[in-house]
């Protein structure tokens, strides 16, 4: 700013100098009229009608560009309002599903379904819930949330330079493996334990890559970083996990379903550590 300052009093002494310096008569002619003035006086006002006409011509450019930058910015506003309403609509949404999800883990709990040691439900209800999703996989078929269902089974260890934790650690190590499980997980999935280091993970909707996809994602998250526990110690995990998904194509039961992932979960165990496996169930 200061800069443009500078640069339009430098013009304004040239000006200056210049109608001072040149002070000489010239005769104008317009239309019918004649005048006398100052050669100085009749460059400056040539100049200054010039300036004028550059501004009548680029006025409505001026304008037009003015017009568009106010729709451009009303439209940013209506959006940013827009963005903040679908913000505070999916807070409350995933509060009432917090809630909701909530209510459901102490009625389980009261059910004696709740692992003690990981806050998850516990395995054991796995082949019920297994063949209840399968029903509705067969009689839902208008529900896209139901035109698979995907199982995951995760088994979690110590690495091999840690396989000495304490019994303590390993209560520990188990419940920050299903924190992390349970805040990476989608809403529509539910997570279970035998509070001995297996997981297992239902979830519905998904396609084969997308169960893959999902199955290695949730690998990732426990084995990327050591797993801090509440003591203050860190431990690097191994997670294997195996999946299998089932969906109309090929009919299957619980049982089956539940032997297939279990099959995955030694296949991708065999093949070393932090593997992943994914069967489609054929049968």
């Amino acid at each position: 700013m200061r800069l443009f300052i500078v640069a339009a009093l430098a013009i304004a002494l040239l000006a200056i100098l210049f109608a001072v310096q040149n002070t000489n008569l010239v005769t104008i002619n317009l239309l019918t009229w004649q005048f006398r003035e100052s050669l100085a006086l009749v460059l400056l006002a040539t100049l200054a009608i010039g300036v004028v006409i550059g501004l009548l011509v680029s006025m409505p450019a001026l304008i037009r560009r003015d017009w568009r930058n106010s729709r451009f910015k009303r439209q940013v506003d209506s959006l940013e309002a827009q963005i903040t309403a679908a913000q505070q609509d999916m807070a409350a949404q995933s509060e009432k599903q917090g809630a909701l999800r909530e209510s459901y883990d102490t009625l389980l709990g009261s059910l004696g379904l709740m692992d003690s040691v990981t806050g998850l439900l516990h395995q054991k209800a796995l082949p019920q819930t297994v063949s209840s999703l399968l029903r509705r996989l067969y009689t839902e078929v208008e529900d896209p949330h139901y035109r698979s269902v995907c199982l995951f089974l995760m088994q979690a260890e110590p690495t091999a330079q840690q396989t000495g934790i304490l019994a303590t650690q390993e209560k520990l190590l188990w419940q920050a493996i299903a924190d992390i499980l349970q805040q990476n997980a989608a809403v529509e999935s539910w997570l279970y334990s035998d509070g001995k280091g297996q997981f297992a993970c239902t979830a519905t909707g998904l396609d084969e890559k997308q169960a893959a996809d999902y199955g290695e994602a949730l690998q990732a998250f426990v084995v990327k970083n050591s797993v801090p526990l509440q003591d203050g110690s860190v431990v690097d995990v191994n997670l294997s996990v195996g999946g299998a998904i089932a969906n109309r194509s090929h009919p299957t039961d619980g049982v089956t379903l539940l032997q297939q992932a279990t099959e995955a979960l030694n296949q991708a165990q065999q093949r070393g550590r932090n593997r992943f496996r994914l069967l489609q169930v054929s049968a």
